[in-house]
């Protein structure tokens, strides 16, 4: 009897978390010698990819230990495997060490991936499961009459008759003529090639302001680098700070029952004006008073300055534009799914930048070691980037911003964080899903897939064995960066695909 095989494409946190749900519940069900799992992985590690392989003591997670638990409804368990390995983790335990709140570094996390791995991994192998790894690259994909043949690097195939896509965090190819460019490098990780390159006395251009700035930032000042360091970006923003002990707020205004009162009494879906009243409404309770909104605007205002102010709100427990962005994380995806197409658009252009810096915030032990760049004048922000390109005879890199104001540098970081639209994503896989048409993008980004099942939809129908979840389903899902947003949906995608194969489980 040949057995159903469900292939997985991309081992990292989605990848490892769907892998140990499915593996669960077929075992549950004593379906497990039926079906068998693969997953295809590139990076020589499992649970080693680009973020989480990296061993620069800088780059912690931007979220707190109790949300990163890998296993479905179980997001306390990376603190809990902290706490119970505490003489082990030492040092890279940052802010609050063996209390669940506690940030760490991403090495230490990769090393709680690979290690939930590889227990799963035995145990479905003990139970007589087959299960096996592909150390390889997923290129592209061919659609046969009852399943998919994935053709992988080295001129291999392998054929599967359901398809998890998890590729991780995709890397922007927003400049592709830079690539082949000696002194550039197209992401901040991994770490070796920017240390192995960039001599330590030299000046530094780093693309970007974000959490992928900061991760930059941190591999340069954790390896002694003296020269001066501009962070180039279009708006210039700098991630806001996370409170030390962040006040959660039981909000009354921008709630789920105020949205659909809208839809039960105007027969149609919330817009982004009328969200973003009552998030005025809710900040203005919390914080007791009127808000002057048009001085809470931080586009034009000096980086240093702001981040100075960031730190000391954090220190007092946070404001009400980024308690309330963090108390809303379990409503949030909800509510965007309740908008149209075009609110989220609108939504991206006008509050996008203003949303991703209050709701993605960088640790506070980040954050002092940023003002301390400041301080010291070797760090400066540039705001309005709009070109970058290389000048042969200038030798160096152009950066023009607005008015036409030009730089030259000579060593450039891209750290502009992972790409949102599909055509922006720096993977030959996924291009290649693309012109094959097996996924169809999504205009507020990512691809088009069913959010309760997360099958992947193409032509305005979903694929009873095609799954997709992380990061490329960003558009229809809001918090796709949130580990525990998206075990929460594997862990509907695992039963999903389960009763596809068994019926319904339970």
């Amino acid at each position: 009897m040949s057995l159903t095989n469900i292939t997985i494409i991309g081992g990292g946190a989605c990848g490892i978390s769907a892998f140990i749900e499915l593996f669960l519940q077929l075992r549950i069900a004593k379906s497990h010698q039926k079906v068998s799992i693969t997953i295809i992985e590139e990076n020589p590690e499992i649970g080693k990819g680009l973020a989480f392989g990296t061993k620069q003591p800088g780059h912690i997670l931007n979220t707190q230990a109790d949300l990163m638990g890998i296993h479905f409804t179980e997001p306390q368990h990376f603190s809990d495997w902290l706490i119970e390995h505490d003489a082990r983790i030492g040092h890279e335990v940052v802010d609050n060490q063996g209390e669940n709140k506690a940030f760490t570094t991403r090495r230490l996390y990769g090393d709680y991936l690979k290690e939930q791995f590889e227990h799963y991994f035995e145990l479905a192998k003990k139970e007589g499961m087959a299960v096996e790894v592909i150390r390889a690259s997923a290129i592209k994909v061919t659609k046969l009459k009852s399943g998919f043949n994935v053709h992988l690097s080295g001129n291999r195939k392998h054929s599967c008759d359901f398809m998890l896509l998890a590729p991780g965090t995709p890397v922007a190819n927003n400049y592709p003529h830079l690539d082949k460019k000696k002194n550039y490098f197209g992401s901040p990780w991994p770490s070796t090639p920017i240390l192995d390159n960039i001599p330590k006395n030299a000046d530094v251009a780093i693309l970007g302001s974000s959490l992928s700035a900061v991760d930059a930032l941190m591999t340069l000042a954790d390896n002694g680098y003296k020269g001066k360091i501009t962070c180039y970006s279009p708006d210039g923003l700098m991630p806001r700070v996370q409170p030390e002990e962040q006040q959660m707020i039981k909000c009354q205004f921008l709630t789920r029952k105020k949205l659909h009162e809208i839809q039960r009494n105007e027969l149609r879906n919330p817009t982004i004006k009328e969200i973003f009243r009552l998030f005025m409404q809710e900040a203005e309770a919390f914080a007791g008073k009127k808000i002057d909104w048009k001085a809470t605007t931080r586009i034009g205002k000096p980086a240093d300055q702001l981040l100075k102010e960031d730190i000391e709100i954090a220190k007092n427990g946070g404001d009400a534009l980024t308690n309330i962005p963090y108390s809303l994380r379990y409503e949030s995806s909800e509510m965007w799914k309740w908008l149209d197409e075009s609110e989220k658009l609108k939504f991206k252009k006008w509050l996008g930048a203003h949303w991703a810096v209050s709701r993605h915030c960088m640790p506070l032990v980040n954050a002092e070691r940023v003002n301390q760049l400041f301080e010291t004048q070797q760090l400066r922000i540039v705001p309005g980037l709009k070109e970058v390109v290389f000048d042969e005879t200038r030798k160096g890199f152009v950066l023009t911003c607005e008015e036409g104001q030009e730089s030259v540098e000579k060593y450039v970081i891209n750290a502009t964080g992972p790409a949102s639209a599909v055509k922006m994503m720096k993977s030959e896989l996924m291009q290649n899903l693309a012109k094959a048409n097996l996924i169809e993008p999504e205009d507020a980004g990512g691809i088009k897939i069913n959010t309760e099942t997360m099958q992947v939809i193409t032509g305005k129908k979903a694929y009873p064995n095609f799954y997709a979840v992380g990061h490329i389903t960003n558009g229809l899902l809001l918090d796709v960066n949130a580990v525990w947003f998206n075990v929460k949906m594997i862990g509907n995608l695992s039963r999903h695909l389960i009763s596809q194969i068994i019926g319904n489980p339970s």
